[in-house]
């Protein structure tokens, strides 16, 4: 499957079955923010026991990086230079608003496989 077909399957099912979320990062004072379809569920009781550290009310998310990439999010070079690795991947601390408005605190991020070398999905534990 190539990286477009894959970007595209995974879009089509976030706009499908995701909700519409903000994306934020604070950095220097300064709020970033992109919005995007996200695939978010409470993590089930087995997971929650296996010692990762998640907790009751913790949610697993996924989202696309084509919203992130388009908006070129979080920003320019300044901010990309302040973050270790590759910024469009969440960091602990940054935020996810949910369609309701509620504001959960992103606790890991992590890069799903990339298809021939394109980062395309991104996985998120918030709390």
């Amino acid at each position: 499957m190539t990286p477009e077909a894959a970007r595209a399957a995974l879009d089509r099912m976030l706009a499908q079955y995701g909700e519409p979320c903000d994306l934020q990062r604070t950095v220097s004072g300064t709020v970033r923010s992109v919005a995007l379809r996200a695939s978010i569920r409470d993590y089930r009781p087995a997971e929650l026991l296996g010692g990762a550290g998640l907790q009751a009310g913790d949610s697993h998310v996924v989202i696309s990086t084509s919203e992130i990439d388009a908006a070129q999010w979080p920003s320019a070079v300044a901010l990309a230079e302040a973050t270790a690795g590759d910024p469009r991947i969440p960091i602990k601390g940054d935020k996810i608003i949910t369609s309701n408005g509620r504001v959960r605190i992103v606790q890991a991020a992590w890069p799903a496989p990339y298809v021939d070398g394109e980062l395309l999905r991104i996985e998120l534990s918030i709390r």
